[in-house]
């Protein structure tokens, strides 16, 4: 589930405000594009309360190598607890999964509904590197796969990053695109 996504900025404000960031920062070598497991992405995460900008490594170099970790019972995991505190986004403008026909597979793109981004919740670790939070698919994304990324609201996301908002799965307005 969610093993790779797309990320491109756009004109909008908030894209120019991030990358502004990024640029303030000397942050520049990241994905963009369709990005791939241990490619350096773009992330956002709170810094003394206050929300910024960063570029993470996406996987867990761990004995057993993670780029996701399911929400349920998180927080019983060696791998991920001692970071439970570490939150962070992801931005994406959408995900792929695969749908398998037969014995051929379809590429499905998955973006929000009328809306230029998503952010996926994850988790980050001392290496900078971090993980996609996923839970269990709900209403139309059933019929794609089983598991999806923890989407976080746009007005959600100071709050999810501060503790506020717990990972619960919110599939709803998901426009699914065939991707040839």
């Amino acid at each position: 589930m969610c093993g790779r996504f797309f990320m491109s900025f756009d004109d909008s404000d908030e894209s120019q405000a991030i990358q502004k960031k990024l640029y303030d920062k000397n942050l520049f070598e990241f994905a963009q594009g369709e990005v791939f497991p241990s490619q350096n992405v773009v992330v956002l995460k709170a810094e003394h309360g206050r929300m910024d900008v960063d570029v993470m490594k996406w996987g867990f170099n761990t004995k057993y190598k993670s780029i996701n970790a399911r929400s349920e019972g998180i927080e019983n995991k060696w791998t991920f607890k001692p970071y439970l505190n570490n939150r962070c986004i992801v931005l994406a403008n959408g995900f792929y999964e695969w749908v398998k026909e037969g014995k051929q597979k379809h590429k499905i793109y998955i973006q929000k509904e009328a809306e230029p981004w998503i952010y996926m919740a994850g988790i980050y670790n001392d290496q900078h590197e971090f993980v996609i939070v996923t839970g269990e698919s709900q209403d139309k994304m059933k019929f794609i796969h089983d598991r999806t990324p923890i989407l976080i609201q746009h007005d959600e996301v100071r709050n999810f990053l501060n503790h506020r908002v717990d990972f619960n799965v919110d599939n709803k307005n998901l426009v699914f695109n065939a991707v040839n």
